[in-house]
């Protein structure tokens, strides 16, 4: 698979957008779930109420996403894929064309911003019946509870002010969690188009996206493992150590990419393909081992492997590219699908980053 966790069910089409599953979110509520029934014998969690905030969350989610879909509609961007996951869109690293970075950042925002609006419309709401929306993203006190407050208590659970609180504290969450500047989170893909910028070319081909998604992955799994240590088992610190796992995991998959050639895409043509596609082409660099002990043959295998993968998907590549290109001479450039578009923007930018860095 070309990118990590990419397990989800196919929910269809709404509005024309492909929508997905992601098997986290599904995990994410069965945990929820077992535990609340777990728990339910000491009348602390009650698995009614959880299902319900679990129902609210959907809800949620669903408003935080139809906020990245208007935007990118009004901007005339193609609607990506949504993997729904309990933080929104579970997006992994993807080309980003220079020339619409503005356009894409804006629409990595939409879905924070629509959070946001929501949470200050409801926390305002409840203000009118002396009710206080919930603004600790770890719950009331700590203990993962995202009810309103009235007169210092909990609101009576079902009640209209219970399901409205509920609701303004998960699209508050929503929002907090997406502005960290790492994917799978929109504050990552908003940062990878501000990356994008054409005032930016010099910081295209750095690593400072991956650098500060693993800071804020190693300032997350710190705070995660004093909330389990030090906070009760409700407090977060779970959730906080799992994402700052999730984080590493795609930073990993992200400098292999850049390693592959990059997503910065400066030019749609940016390649002179008059030579021909494969003219590109060239074997890579050999990995020798200093010694040939146990570990090295490992390695080497591995590495091998890897290579014999390389050449597979390059070779799938080729063959797609001649097509493409086939199809532009003969109908032209606009013949193309978006998918085509997207294919041709990533291939040609890799082939040309690795043809001038041979240079």
């Amino acid at each position: 698979m070309s990118d990590p966790f990419s397990w989800s069910i196919n929910l269809g089409r709404w509005a024309g957008v492909p929508i997905r599953l992601h098997f986290l979110l599904v995990v994410f509520a069965a945990v929820k779930l077992l535990g609340a029934t777990l728990f339910d014998a000491d009348s602390s969690v009650d698995p009614l109420e959880t299902a319900s905030w679990l129902g609210l969350l959907g809800l949620a989610l669903a408003a935080h996403e139809v906020g990245h879909a208007a935007a990118a509609r009004r901007l005339g961007l193609d609607s990506e894929e949504v993997r729904l996951w309990p933080l929104g869109n579970f997006a992994g690293p993807a080309p980003v064309s220079v020339a619409r970075a503005r356009e894409a950042m804006t629409v990595a925002l939409a879905g924070p911003l629509t959070s946001l609006a929501i949470a200050a419309l409801l926390f305002g709401g409840l203000l009118f019946v002396d009710a206080h929306l919930v603004l600790n993203p770890f719950g009331h006190g700590g203990t993962g509870s995202g009810a309103p407050m009235i007169d210092g208590e909990p609101a009576v659970a079902f009640s209209a002010i219970w399901w409205i609180g509920w609701f303004g504290y998960l699209n508050w969450v929503l929002f907090l969690a997406n502005l960290i500047p790492a994917l799978p989170l929109d504050g990552g893909r908003a940062l990878r188009a501000y990356l994008a910028g054409p005032s930016l070319t010099s910081t295209k081909d750095g690593l400072i996206a991956p650098w500060m998604a693993r800071s804020f992955a190693v300032l997350l799994a710190i705070t995660g493992v004093i909330r389990i240590l030090f906070f009760s088992p409700s407090a977060g610190g779970f959730e906080l150590l799992s994402l700052a796992i999730l984080i590493e995991v795609m930073v990993r998959h992200e400098t292999r990419m850049l390693e592959d050639g990059g997503y910065y895409e400066d030019n749609l043509f940016g390649y002179d393909f008059s030579e021909g596609y494969t003219s590109l082409e060239g074997s890579g660099p050999k990995v020798r081992p200093y010694r040939e002990n146990a570990l090295a043959r490992w390695r080497r295998r591995r590495s091998e492997a890897r290579r014999q993968r390389q050449s597979a998907k390059e070779a799938a590549e080729e063959r797609r590219m001649d097509e493409i290109l086939a199809k532009i001479h003969a109908s032209g450039r606009d013949s193309l699908s978006p998918e085509e578009q997207r294919f041709l923007t990533r291939v040609s930018t890799k082939y040309r980053k690795r043809t001038k860095t041979r240079g």
